[in-house]
């Protein structure tokens, strides 16, 4: 039985032909496995084909297939995903893990259909029967069973079952025992300035002064003061008072207060102000106000548990206070919770200083002996009302870092690859990217000593094949000759072009200036008789080696006045510091006197034609 974790019909995928494959696998970035009906798991390669009652299963990488009629799915790792169905009526059931489906057109699903329109689909199982849909890119319709039809935005998550409708978005907590609302539900209490929305079938109001809890219909209404709401399964709702709006998912629970102050008990909300105005939300164990600028609104996620209250702020500023009297500021970007007896823990924040900067859209590397930097990224004008930094190791910004500002945002940036872009804010909403770039950085603190390069390499024309990976610059290749036959004549050829070189023996050289990163054949002549053994020489950059060394200034020793700055480089570098230039010397070392950093390091650039600009890091000591 195919579990409705997410079901979704590919229409027309089969073709009504019984031996029509479902999809086929077209990358594989890891082991890939298929099943046959409840038959073994066996390994799969790209190219394999799956058909109705076939699975797959990814492990630690993960893998792509296109599904008949051009969809695309991105299988995630640790994720199985289900064939079943019939002929003219194939499902895809996510069982494990999760799939991003990309394409143009409409799928169904066992609770309704989706449209998407070169779009991405996110779907994810979430076990005991249910799953989750989130649109990343392109826009999207979800239809519940029902016939009612809801606009995905990009980054709602849609919590999915097998007998329910499509919630906006996922609780995180579960949901309460609410019973179905009768047709002929009272209307909400008029007469108040609170307003209330209600999409879906499960939600009841508390009015004020009574103890029971009463149906509450689909449909706009008021909300009277003092009164609580809570909803079930797949029903949300939309409070707005005072210009403060909390959008609250299934399984919520939230109380207005008798000056239309808002409470959220329970569950998951967005609560979110107007640009130029100010909200407040009280949580378990205290409260949440919200800012926004003039330019835009604010907007923070809530996602109350029996333990704490998560708090990430998306647009403007919060300030979240406790009970005890802890108070914290918090930006776009960051992330903290707030425990029911009132403490604040930071889980995620945007440093208030920086080590150095860069201006946005450029790309670099930057060796920190840290292995952390906080780096300030300059908008340069290209947001007149502001923006924010985006910041991912995915380039498709799935789970990206966030950092806002007037005309500079500072972001931590840790080891490894990252994809960042600028956007622009405003009351509009906002704007695509204008700028973007990648950074690197490395755990390195440019203190290894310099290859020495070497003078020539020797081969041999044996038929063997040979690899030389230089450090520095390509060396002179010496090919050794054995027996008799001189004169000799060396034939190198690479991209269909061959050189000859001539020579008595027992070696001929090639010059370094004859050679470049490449494979190449090679063999020789015996009086004009070409030698049966060919051999291949492979040439290339070894990427591990040390390409700059910094010997001053010594990381962590105190700044006093100015700061020497020595080092060398391999051929082919170039060194500056403040956008000064620094000279390097026949020995391929510089030195010079430089004034201290604005931020917490020195950063000494290094560029190269083909490496690319580096940036290595000195902190001062204190």
């Amino acid at each position: 039985m195919l579990l409705a974790v997410c079901s979704i019909l590919v229409w027309g995928a089969c073709g009504g032909k019984k031996s029509s494959a479902i999809a086929e696998l077209t990358k594989a970035d890891g082991p890939v496995e298929k099943q046959v009906g409840d038959g073994p798991w066996g390994g799969a390669n790209v190219g394999t084909k799956y058909f109705i009652g076939d699975a797959a299963r990814t492990a630690d990488g993960g893998a792509q297939l296109e599904v008949t009629g051009g969809a695309q799915i991105a299988m995630h790792p640790h994720t199985v995903l289900r064939f079943g169905g019939k002929q003219g009526n194939s499902k895809i059931a996510v069982e494990l893990g999760a799939i991003d489906l990309s394409g143009t057109g409409s799928y169904g699903l066992d609770v309704g259909d989706v449209r998407l329109s070169k779009g991405t689909l996110r779907i994810t199982a979430k076990g005991q029967g249910q799953s989750s849909v989130e649109l990343t890119i392109g826009d999207a319709q979800v239809s519940d069973i029902n016939g009612k039809t809801i606009d995905l935005v990009i980054g709602q998550v849609v919590d999915l079952s097998m007998d329910v409708e499509v919630t906006s978005i996922d609780a995180g907590v579960a949901d309460a025992a609410v019973a179905a609302a009768p047709i002929d539900a009272p209307e909400v209490v008029s007469g108040s300035d609170a307003s209330i929305e209600i999409t879906g079938k499960k939600a009841e109001i508390q009015n004020p002064g009574e103890k029971g809890w009463k149906p509450l219909p689909a449909g706009a209404g008021a909300l009277p003061k003092g009164a609580k709401v809570r909803l079930g399964a797949n029903t949300t709702a939309k409070v707005t008072a005072r210009g403060t709006t909390l959008d609250m998912a299934g399984g919520s629970r939230m109380a207005l207060g008798d000056d239309l102050s808002f409470s959220l008990e329970s569950g998951s909300a967005r609560a979110s102000a107007a640009a130029g105005s100010e909200g407040k939300v009280a949580i378990p164990g205290g409260a949440v106000a919200l800012k926004g600028t003039p330019e835009a609104g604010s907007e923070t996620k809530l996602d109350a548990s029996a333990r704490e209250t998560r708090v990430s702020v998306h647009r403007g500023t919060a300030k979240l206070t406790g009970a005890t009297g802890g108070l914290l500021e918090m930006n776009r970007g960051e992330t903290a919770t707030l425990a029911k007896n009132g403490t604040i823990r930071v889980v995620e924040a945007i440093p208030t200083y920086f080590d150095f900067g860069i201006a946005v859209g450029e790309t670099v590397t930057i060796h920190d002996p840290k292995g952390s930097t906080a780096v300030k990224f300059a908008f340069g004008g290209k947001c007149a009302g502001g923006g924010f930094i985006e910041m991912d190791k995915d380039s498709r910004y799935r789970t990206a870092k966030v950092s806002a500002g007037k005309d500079d945002a500072n972001l931590s940036v840790g080891v490894g690859g990252w994809a960042y872009r600028l956007r622009c804010s405003s009351a509009s909403g906002d704007t695509a990217p204008v700028a973007s770039g990648r950074l690197v950085v490395q755990r390195d603190a440019g203190s290894r000593a310099l290859p020495k390069q070497e003078a020539t390499n020797e081969i041999d024309t044996d038929g063997r094949n040979y690899r030389i990976s230089y450090q520095s610059v390509i060396p002179t290749i010496a090919v050794r000759i054995k027996g008799e036959g001189a004169p000799f004549t060396l034939h190198v050829a690479t991209g269909g072009k061959e050189e000859t070189f001539t020579g008595n023996g027992p070696k001929i050289k090639v010059p370094s200036s004859k050679l470049k990163e490449g494979t190449y054949t090679y063999w020789i002549d015996r009086n004009g008789v070409k030698d049966p053994k060919v051999s291949t020489l492979t040439i290339d950059f070894d990427n591990t080696a040390p390409q700059v060394y910094i010997s001053s200034p010594v990381n962590g020793r105190p700044w006093e006045g100015e700061i020497d700055v020595r080092g060398a480089v391999l051929p082919g570098w170039t060194a500056a510091v403040d956008a000064i230039t620094i000279p390097i010397d026949g020995q391929r070392r510089f030195s010079a006197k430089v004034g201290k950093p604005p931020g917490n390091a020195l950063a000494i650039k290094l560029s190269h034609p083909q490496r690319g600009v580096h940036y290595y890091l000195r902190r001062g000591g204190k």
